[in-house]
């Protein structure tokens, strides 16, 4: 049997010492990530901007991840990262399927991303590592509670999804399901779980268009872009069925319930016909982040609507606006909430509105998008190639970056699906960089959609 040699207690007091150390710098290193990721990090942060392919072919929808130079914006690809589903098809290019917004959105604490596959009724969610990449939680993709999704919405541990019920794959017309608007429950490890009771069923006809939370996560506000049926159609193109603005509490239990005096008929100034009430049409929300201010876009009279709404939700008609661009749609805010962004597809242009006072925007530019190249087949001169949908603005406030949708007869125009990068200036407005826009690898007879912005603290992960 032979004896250890003590440890001198000298030496035990030093490791002891050591141990502490290394843990209480490990606390701060932490505490030092969260604190940067609160505050908005610094120059040196990584910033990736998604966007889905919606690619239509079986089983190809993907998620694209870019990183976004800090100096001028550009992008360089990160990854694509399949969302195991198919995205939706508008095979004749009608109003309505491809018209909605929030298909990607990040989750509050920036862990997962949703994204929605339209053409197989699902909704996918990935874990974010710390690069920006991303894989799929456990159980990925989730059905998504009815047919076609297209919108996104986080309340809390809440997600809410409106399924469209609208997608035209193969020349199918749509079944009599209806559309409806559904919450989730979101685990802790990012699965979805049904809320019971939370479905609110619409007409299957009635194209819904977005799930937007208030920034107090107490209402969801949607359109159902086609709702009101009336006679006889005053434009060709335009469906002779008006939309409907709607309000809903988010109750604590997650179910929905119609907010008082909801759903709305747009204003007055919205109609084609000022004597058919139910031909106005809206496209687009955005809520105020400190004021109780909704702004929706009059689509088809070229206006913007400002709207404010009470402790229950309920929404009252303060303005409109008119600008010079065609068909505005969607929108987001400069970092200071000085501005306001729109999406004019029918000019493929962005307007920009000083918001100074929230409740009076002034409509103080209207930017062109850049085209490259052009489709072989000729266009009716008053329409575009390419469609400016939706946007995300950098968390820096120096970069905004638009997706666009090729829209032509023959599918002809691959430079049309692209992703439009501007610049930011101090006072408001915006300057497309020299170097945009950048084509996306998608195949020409997809429509590219949603996009969303992360933010890493710049340490390592």
């Amino acid at each position: 049997m032979t004896t250890e040699n003590p440890i001198p207690p000298k030496l035990v007091r030093t490791v002891s010492f050591l141990a502490h150390s290394v843990f209480v710098l490990g606390l701060v290193f932490v505490a030092t990530i969260e604190a940067r990721a609160q505050e908005g990090g610094s120059g040196n942060d990584t910033h990736v901007l998604y966007v889905e392919t919606n690619d239509h072919n079986p089983g190809q929808n993907a998620i694209l991840a870019y990183n976004i130079d800090p100096n001028d914006g550009s992008l360089s690809l990160l990854g694509t990262f399949p969302t195991r589903g198919t995205g939706a098809v508008n095979f004749d290019s009608r109003l309505g399927p491809s018209d909605h917004a929030q298909e990607v959105i990040l989750s509050g604490d920036k862990r997962f991303l949703f994204a929605i596959n339209g053409g197989s009724n699902t909704v996918a969610v990935f874990r974010v590592h710390g690069n920006g990449s991303l894989s799929h939680v456990l159980g990925s993709p989730f059905p998504s509670g009815g047919m076609t999704p297209l919108s996104l919405g986080q309340a809390g541990d809440k997600l809410y999804v409106v399924n469209g019920n609208n997608n035209t794959q193969a020349n199918v017309a749509p079944n009599n399901t209806p559309a409806n608007y559904t919450g989730f429950e979101i685990k802790e490890d990012g699965r979805l779980e049904p809320i019971s009771g939370s479905t609110v069923e619409i007409a299957s006809n009635s194209n819904p268009t977005q799930a937007h939370i208030s920034p107090d996560k107490k209402f969801l506000f949607g359109i159902d872009f086609f709702a009101l049926p009336y006679q006889p159609q005053i434009v060709p193109f335009i469906p002779a069925r008006g939309s409907l603005l709607e309000s809903f509490q988010i109750q604590e239990d997650g179910t929905l319930r119609e907010a008082p005096g909801s759903p709305y008929l747009p204003p007055p100034s919205s109609r084609l016909d000022p004597s058919v009430s139910e031909s106005g049409y809206l496209l687009g929300l955005i809520a105020h982040p400190a004021e109780r201010i909704l702004y929706a876009g009059e689509v088809a009279t070229e206006r913007l609507a400002v709207y404010t709404y009470d402790e229950s939700g309920r929404l009252s008609l303060l303005t409109d606006v008119p600008l010079p661009g065609a068909a505005i749609c969607w929108f987001s805010f400069d970092k200071d909430v000085k501005h306001l962004f729109s999406s004019e597809a029918g000019s493929n242009s962005i307007g920009v509105f000083d918001i100074a006072n929230p409740f009076a925007p002034v409509h103080i530019q209207e930017l062109p998008l850049r085209l490259l190249g052009h489709p072989t087949a000729s266009l009716p001169g008053n329409e575009f190639p390419t469609l400016s949908f939706q946007q995300a603005l950098d968390p820096s406030g120096k970069f905004l970056f638009v997706v666009n949708h090729a829209e032509t007869p023959n599918n002809d125009y691959p430079e049309g699906n692209a992703i439009h990068i501007m610049q930011v200036q101090p006072g408001g407005t915006l300057v497309e960089a020299a170097f945009s826009p950048l084509i996306l690898p998608v195949p020409s007879n997809v429509k590219p959609t949603g996009n969303a912005i992360l933010v890493r603290p710049g340490l390592p992960h």
